[in-house]
């Protein structure tokens, strides 16, 4: 599923700069976070990106985005399944970890000075695509082994570990930021985007919990400019 999307939004990037003038174009990378309204979720990565200029006050940037995964750790009491195994009785911590990946493009638009000038600020449209996972496993201490217990929930349920279950979002929203030429070739460059969020495929509720609806991001990198 996951290069299904990264294919989908490969080929959207050259069907739209297809027109363009690769004369002159831009790659960059850096750092981004990723924040959501009424979730502690925070998360934390790296960005790398392509900018395109269709004239000199107007570009395409495509770029992808990669977090850092997000763990949560619950402790609950479980017990051993037959009475020879010792203790009966334990704390066992179920940890559960997402993961993030995500392309965005759109169209971007800057003002009191060109693309590869000076201090410009710039604004602009984009849609994403999310890629996220979700797994869990339980850790006991003392090296005692989890196929041995179980939850003391009725019935009582396996302590076993689940392999990711992906899910698919989309999103589409603005950004604007503001950029530094430098006096040698490239920019420093710094954004903050909003977006709305909705479940394209979502089987273990990801959004609402680790993925807030109404999301946003920062953004801080360097761009290299060919001419």
């Amino acid at each position: 599923m996951g290069n299904k999307i990264i294919i989908g939004f490969i080929s959207i990037f050259f069907i739209s700069i297809g027109n363009y003038s690769l004369s002159q174009f831009s790659v960059g990378g850096g750092l981004s976070t990723f924040h959501g309204l009424n979730t502690t979720v925070n998360r934390k990565g790296l960005n790398a990106f392509v900018e395109v200029p269709r004239s000199s006050d107007v570009t395409f940037l495509l770029r992808a985005t990669w977090m850092l995964p997000v763990e949560f750790a619950v402790t609950s009491d479980v017990e051993a399944k037959d009475l020879t195994t010792t203790p009966s009785k334990i704390e066992a911590e179920e940890v559960s970890k997402t993961s993030y990946f995500a392309i965005d493009g759109g169209t971007r638009n800057y003002f009191i000075n060109d693309y590869d000038i000076g201090v410009s600020v710039f604004a602009g449209a984009h849609v994403k695509g999310i890629l996220s996972s979700y797994s869990s496993n339980y850790r006991i201490a003392g090296g005692l082994d989890p196929n041995d217990y179980q939850t003391t929930d009725f019935p009582a349920q396996e302590l076993t570990s689940s392999n990711p279950l992906y899910s698919l979002f989309f999103a589409f929203g603005g950004t604007i930021g503001v950029k530094y030429q430098l006096p040698y070739r490239g920019a420093l460059m710094f954004d903050m985007g909003l977006e709305l969020v909705t479940r394209m495929y979502d089987p273990t509720s990801i959004l609402g919990n680790e993925i807030s609806p109404l999301s946003f991001s920062f953004n801080l990198g360097y761009r290299f400019d060919w001419y």
